[in-house]
């Protein structure tokens, strides 16, 4: 098969292994393991990790694909929907297995017991998987990015602020449902049902200082 032919059906694929092009090209192990090799060497496709590769560039397309299950989630998803301003610098995938980042390609990885909230979207013709607007919020909160930043998200007024909230109890995370009853409270005026579970003080700010203000209502020392 010509490599241009080879190319086009590749094409197809957002991720291929060694075994998908095995079936295009019927040859055999060694062949495709040296034609890969080649094509790599010729910058026609981009080996991603060992036997993974991909002919594509957009990060978008692909790194969903390198574990699965997975989904783009924090600011890769905030992005996705215009909730942020900068670009982000990083593409985050979030999977039930903990695994090493990908430093020359920016994909970071982070794992969580908590796959649900995320969807299957079109794009660029392939199906890619993104984490829902609320969704992407609690991630914000279960790893525990800056509260400014949170703030933020909070203030876009198309998110179904019910649907973060059931999130949120669903993760069955204390901590989480305190700082953010508090700050929908602060920014919408209603709590949307959580509250506060048990009589422990945090921190509102994990990254903030280790002083301030404590809130009876929500058992939350206010230190940003």
């Amino acid at each position: 098969m010509k490599t241009i032919s080879l190319l086009k059906r590749l094409e197809r694929f957002p991720l291929f292994t060694e075994n998908d092009v095995a079936k295009i090209v019927n040859k055999s192990p060694e062949y495709v393991r040296t034609l890969l090799y080649r094509l790599n060497r010729k910058e026609l496709i981009r080996r991603i990790e060992k036997g993974k590769y991909t002919v594509h560039e957009d990060h978008l397309v692909f790194a969903s694909y390198i574990i699965t299950p997975s989904y783009f989630s924090l600011w890769t998803a905030l992005k996705y929907y215009n909730m942020v301003q900068q670009q982000p610098t990083s593409f985050f995938v979030v999977s039930p297995v903990k695994r090493k980042e990908i430093k020359r390609l920016n994909i970071r990885f982070l794992s969580t017991k908590y796959m649900f909230g995320y969807k299957k979207e079109r794009y660029s013709d392939f199906d890619i998987f993104m984490a829902e607007p609320e969704k992407a919020i609690i991630d914000l909160l279960l790893f525990k990015v800056p509260i400014d930043d949170i703030n933020f998200t909070l203030e876009k007024e198309d998110l179904d602020f019910n649907k973060i909230s059931e999130y949120a109890k669903k993760t069955k995370n204390k901590s989480l449902m305190k700082r953010l009853g508090y700050l929908l409270e602060q920014k919408k005026n209603s709590s949307y049902g959580l509250k506060a579970l048990d009589n422990n003080y945090i921190l509102l700010d994990y990254l903030g200082k280790k002083k301030g203000v404590k809130n009876k209502k929500w058992r939350l020392i206010i230190n940003n």
